[in-house]
């Protein structure tokens, strides 16, 4: 079996064979950048897969002939990146379906721009001129707001609906705080030749975007963006590895228990116990178990390094969490695990929820690790430090945690 490629890919947006079900979420999506003038929200957790049924939507609407980009702007520090993203996104989608497209924006634009002509392809690349990243952030973000500007004139010109879709979009408060967001609320309201999706996972920021007084309040339609139904998941875990010559024997069942519920951590699973099960053929339970407990190892350096970093008070609030079958202010956690006081346990958990180690969940301490691969780090290198072995966890065992 060397010869046959892994039946999973977690690298990466995954399309085709790689992605499934969110039908109903693909069709809702589909449906909004058709429609002239439409703008959703899409939000939930990382790692849920609101990436990849974005970009499902956007091809089928390029196949049936339509138009749609997807721009991230998960790595903008600037108002000037996040247009310089949505110019590569156009001229990528764009740049062979509308003719001269690149020169028709450099014309337009009340931003300068540059053109690179990428070797092998033969494209034309815009973006705006290095120096506007320098420039106030009121000049930042009218450059973005042309570039917006300019493409909804552009598709108004081919009686078009051009879909945009923008992912991670509330970086834009990271880099312009709240005058970004409502300078992007004014351009798009503007807009009847654009459609937007505007997606992200930074929830909190997200609710408060749309929470009454919010920039964005009473503004966007909303799709929630929870886990897939675990079933189906496990199922098509099931099936591919059946499809390429692994006999799946619980499986997927044991995947979505121990990894779930983000879609990507499970497939992450799944795929080293594809990896692991090319001798035997089979792959059951324990072929998971040892596969999740490899992807541990695997990270262990970088984990190891992250722990460091914490203050013992916060480390401790970690080992509750992993061990602990009380709530986490409760005399037994607070004194087993050295949390010394309610205030400063709860202290301490804010701050791992607030650096995306911890969230809120219905467990005996009231909170859930973001990472299943943290968690059973945790579990597996420091309770032995408050004197718990692997025994005391009982059936616990990995991934009975409850989210």
């Amino acid at each position: 079996m060397s010869h046959i490629p892994n039946a999973f890919r977690i690298h990466g947006v995954v399309s085709g064979e790689h992605f499934t079900d969110r039908a109903d979420e693909v069709a809702r999506l589909v449906s909004v950048l058709r429609e002239p003038g439409a703008k959703l929200l899409v939000y939930g957790p990382r790692r849920m897969g609101k990436t990849s049924a974005i970009l499902r939507a956007v091809e089928r609407i390029e196949a049936e002939g339509g138009h749609a980009i997807l721009a991230d702007l998960s790595t903008a520090t600037t108002a000037v990146d996040a247009g310089n993203r949505v110019l590569e996104a156009a001229a990528r989608t764009l740049g062979r379906s509308w003719r001269d497209l690149a020169t028709s924006l450099a014309e337009r634009l009340e931003a300068r721009l540059t053109l690179r002509t990428e070797r092998g392809t033969g494209l034309v690349v815009p973006s705006l001129q290095v120096g506007l990243r320098e420039a106030s952030p009121e000049e930042q973000r009218r450059a973005l707001g042309s570039v917006l500007d300019t493409l909804d004139a552009m598709a108004g010109e081919r009686g078009t609906v051009l879909g945009v879709a923008l992912d991670e979009f509330q970086e834009i408060h990271r880099f312009g705080g709240d005058a970004a967001e409502w300078h992007l609320r004014g351009v798009i309201q503007h807009h009847r030749h654009l459609s937007y999706v505007l997606a992200g996972s930074a929830q909190e920021l997200i609710r408060r975007m749309v929470a009454e007084g919010g920039a964005f309040y009473g503004m966007l339609d909303i799709l929630a963006f929870g886990p897939m139904d675990p079933d189906h998941l496990a199922r098509w875990i099931d099936e591919r590895m059946a499809e390429s010559g692994v006999q799946p024997a619980g499986a997927g069942v044991r995947a979505v228990e121990v990894a779930g519920p983000r879609t990507r951590d499970v497939v992450q699973v799944a795929r080293k116990a594809w990896d692991r099960s090319r001798t035997t053929g089979e792959a059951g339970p324990a072929v998971v178990d040892a596969a999740l407990a490899e992807l541990v190892e695997e990270q262990h350096d970088l984990l190891l390094a992250r722990w460091a970093a914490l203050s013992p008070l916060q480390q401790n609030v970690l080992r509750a969490v992993a061990g602990g079958t009380t709530g986490l202010t409760a005399r037994e956690t607070l004194e087993r695990f050295g949390l010394r006081a309610t205030g400063t346990a709860t202290n301490a958990a804010a701050a791992l929820v607030e650096q995306g180690l911890l969230l809120k969940g219905d467990t005996p301490t009231g909170y859930a690790f973001d990472s299943p691969f943290v968690r059973e780090w945790v579990r597996a290198h420091t309770l032995i430090d408050v004197g718990m072995g692997a025994d005391e966890l009982g059936e616990r065992g990995a991934g009975s945690e409850e989210r």
